[in-house]
């Protein structure tokens, strides 16, 4: 009886040689594996292939691997495709930072380690399943128009199994010694790893939000100052951002995981569609008419748009910084807001950026 192939891996490099020895090591019933000897015709076999993983060699004559992940993460079909660079050139930063620019998710250096380079291709293969299954999950959502609740639920248990991968590939990388590391480079592995947890501690808050919160109830008053604070915590902006806050020491009737989840929404918009060098972000509360705004310097939004980027899986495009939103994180702070009775909006009178308005807040009369 046939095994079903389930995931497909193209591997370029112009060594015959270097192709057997890798396909011998990554070799298993359940994959198909396709290999080439150049990045022209990586490209072609990827016009006809429904490809899982690449792992392309850095060094190759006519088109190089920088060169051919270029040119893939330009095309919506190849764009997400995870790909490893393979090479036995310097591992020093600039080639390395110049990858990942690119869009490779990892390096392999020669000569192989036949268990380091399996194990590391079983984990992104997992992930790649994870996202695929994410996909199915959109689709369907996207025909259905689905719940939040359903949305929430689904999402949070797929994309905990990534996160404890990631985990675990971390650590498993500390424990080999594979790197030289360094005390800064210890420090890297921990802000990975303390990542990850906030990320997974975020998801568990929402799954608890989505089981256990129905229509408007579980409100309590919550300090503004104190939760933007907690998310700014978690966001970990860098140094080129600068967030001001004003008049934020008060209190408003809202349920405490939303409203984190609207906050974190904005700021996270804010600072990966700006386009100036340094980035300025103002959370500003206004107890006259009760509403939190929150204003950025980046390029705004078209009036046209005003409404549509509120609407499931709909997005701008890429963002200055390279990165692409999903579409879900402005239709879920909408959701989030109107179980609160709250109205958020895009103001299409600001001029000098973006800025979101959450108004019809209830609040106490005094600060805390």
């Amino acid at each position: 009886m046939n095994t079903v192939k389930k995931h497909k891996l193209l591997l370029i490099d112009d060594k015959p040689a270097n192709l057997i020895a890798l396909k011998s090591m990554l070799d298993k019933p359940d994959r198909e594996i396709i290999t080439c000897n150049s990045g022209n015709e990586g490209l072609q076999i990827l016009l006809k292939e429904r490809i899982s993983l690449i792992l392309v060699d850095v060094q190759m004559p006519e088109m190089d691997g920088y060169e051919f992940v270029e040119i893939t993460k330009q095309h919506p079909k190849t764009a997400n495709i995870p790909t490893i660079f393979v090479t036995a050139i310097s591992d020093e930063a600039k080639y390395i930072n110049k990858a990942y620019d690119l869009g490779a998710i990892d390096f392999l250096f020669k000569p192989l380690v036949t268990e380091i380079t399996r194990k590391k291709v079983d984990s992104f293969l997992k992930i790649w399943d994870y996202d695929q299954e994410l996909q199915k999950l959109n689709e369907q959502l996207v025909a259905k128009n689905g719940e939040l609740e359903q949305f929430a639920n689904i999402i949070a248990h797929d994309l905990k199994s990534p996160l404890n991968n990631i985990k675990s590939l971390i650590e498993f990388i500390e424990e080999e010694h594979l790197l030289d590391i360094k005390e800064e480079a210890t420090d890297l592995f921990d802000m990975v790893k303390t990542s990850a947890m906030s990320m997974s501690k975020l998801i568990d808050d929402l799954l608890h939000y989505s089981k256990n919160v129905e229509n408007n109830e579980g409100k309590e008053f919550v300090n503004i100052l104190n939760e933007v604070n907690t998310v700014i915590k978690l966001i970990n902006p860098n140094s080129n951002i600068k967030i001001n806050k004003e008049n934020l020491n008060h209190n408003i009737s809202f349920q405490t995981v939303a409203f984190k989840q609207i906050i974190q929404n904005l700021l996270s918009n804010a600072i990966k569609y700006n386009d100036k060098d340094t980035t300025e972000i103002t959370i500003a509360y206004n107890e006259e008419i009760q509403q939190i705004s929150i204003s950025d310097n980046g390029p705004g939004i078209p009036e046209s748009q005003a409404e549509k980027i509120f609407q499931m899986f709909y997005t701008l495009g890429q963002s200055s910084r390279g990165e692409s939103g999903t579409g879900m994180g402005l239709n879920l702070a909408r959701k989030l807001a109107e179980r609160n009775d709250v109205k958020i909006r895009f103001n299409t009178n600001y001029k000098n950026g973006s800025e979101f308005i959450l108004s019809e807040l209830k609040s106490e009369l005094k600060p805390a």
